[in-house]
């Protein structure tokens, strides 16, 4: 007597194993997952380089602000020499980057020169001291030179300048009178008459000055100037990295509907 089919098989039709429709469907519900998650990851890597973007935006208008009230400093209205720093007075903090004027005559014999000094376009910039009415000298940064001689103007001067504090280090003058800072306090012993506390940066000059002008030092601005915009970038850069977190919480947390969805049907196909 022939066997009998199992029940639920009908005889001439092939069948697959039920394992490997399982498995199919196992392998479809991988694929479908992937998918979504590289779609979500595109819309992320989207989301995340606008953000990026607006954030890099803010931090260069941040940047600009900086700048511009730094330059603000500098466009003040310039103000006598002995309205801001007396010959015996310490350096007060809101005269740095002040712009000045101050009549005097050099005192060519005790010019000295200072080794790459910021913002100097040639090796040496030439620091002559200006002996005032006072009595006493203010170093002034006629210019730039290669060489180690640049006459002064003869005679009284008016000169128009930004007065900037003694440098924090600077050497003694060697025998060449070559010194690699303006630091007032190693200079005394080098100038006949008292100095000021602080040094000036010539813009403008009356005679003429004829060595290559020195940029001034830009000072520090404000902790302030353009705040707000820094609070923009730092926002929109938290926000891309909440998109990230975001994405990569959605595609590892599995959906609770999917789940079962996905075991009813594997149960039925076996």
């Amino acid at each position: 007597m022939a066997a009998l089919p199992p029940a639920g098989i009908r005889p001439g039709v092939a069948h697959r194993p039920a394992g490997s429709a399982v498995s199919e469907l196992g392998c479809a519900v991988s694929t479908w997952r992937t998918g979504r998650a590289l779609a979500l990851a595109a819309v992320a890597v989207v989301l995340m380089s606008a953000m990026a973007v607006l954030g890099w935006w803010q931090y260069t208008a941040y940047d600009d602000q900086q700048r511009d009230d730094a330059r603000s400093t500098l466009s003040r209205s310039p103000v006598a020499l002995d309205h801001v720093l007396g010959p015996d007075q310490s350096f007060p903090a809101d005269a740095n980057a002040q712009p000045v004027t101050v009549i005097g005559s050099y005192n060519e014999a005790e010019q000295f020169y200072v080794e790459e000094l910021s913002g100097a376009p040639l090796t040496y910039a030439v620091a002559t001291p200006l002996e005032t009415h006072s009595g006493a000298a203010v170093i002034v940064i006629r210019g730039a030179s290669e060489r180690l001689r640049a006459p002064a103007p003869d005679g009284q001067v008016r000169i128009q300048g930004v007065l900037t504090p003694s440098t924090s280090s600077g050497s003694s003058l060697d025998g060449d009178r070559i010194t690699d800072g303006v630091r007032i306090p190693a200079l005394l012993s080098e100038v006949s008459a008292d100095l000021y506390a602080g040094y000036v940066v010539l813009t403008t000059s009356d005679p003429v000055e004829r060595l290559d002008l020195v940029t001034p030092v830009l000072p520090e601005s404000s902790r302030w100037a353009g705040f707000r915009n820094l609070l923009y970038a730092l926002q929109w850069w938290v926000f891309s990295g909440f998109v990230a977190f975001m994405w990569w919480r959605i595609v590892s947390t599995p959906d609770p509907g999917e789940s079962k969805s996905d075991h009813d049907r594997i149960a039925s196909a076996r």
